[in-house]
This record gives structure tokens, C-alpha cells and sequence, in this order.
């Protein structure tokens, strides 16, 4: 079972290689590879990571003050 847990993530992490690889040439000869719509989706989904992210440093520290009290 483990034997093919591993061959899977070897997999994705190989087409995760394929993948990146691919937009970094098409970068390079100057096409684009999101259309404005999904520039727009990943500029939005990278803000909602950044709120994401200071919300759970903002929890974080509430409840290790929270826990220092007792």
C-alpha cells in the first residue's frame, strides 16, 4: 500500500514538473498563459490566501494569550 501511495505522489509531482515546465517556456517566447479572467481569478485567490493568513496569525495569537492565562 505504501509502494503505491509513493508512486502516486512521485506521479503528481512529476506532472506538477511537466506542467511547470511547459508555462515557463511559453513565458519565455512571450505567450500568455492565463487569459485576463484567470489572471483575475489567481490575483483574487492570492488575496484571499494573504486575509487567510493574517486571520490565522490574528487566531494564533489570541489563543497562545489565551492559553498564557491559565
Amino acid at each position: 500500500m505504501i509502494v503505491i501511495v509513493l508512486t502516486m505522489l512521485v506521479c503528481v509531482a512529476l506532472g506538477g514538473l511537466v506542467v511547470g515546465y511547459v508555462a515557463v517556456e511559453a513565458r519565455r517566447d512571450g505567450r500568455e498563459i492565463f487569459t485576463p479572467e484567470g489572471e483575475e481569478i489567481l490575483a483574487g485567490a492570492k488575496r484571499r490566501g494573504e486575509d487567510l493568513r493574517a486571520q490565522g496569525l490574528q487566531l494564533g495569537r489570541k489563543s497562545a494569550q489565551t492559553i498564557g492565562r491559565r
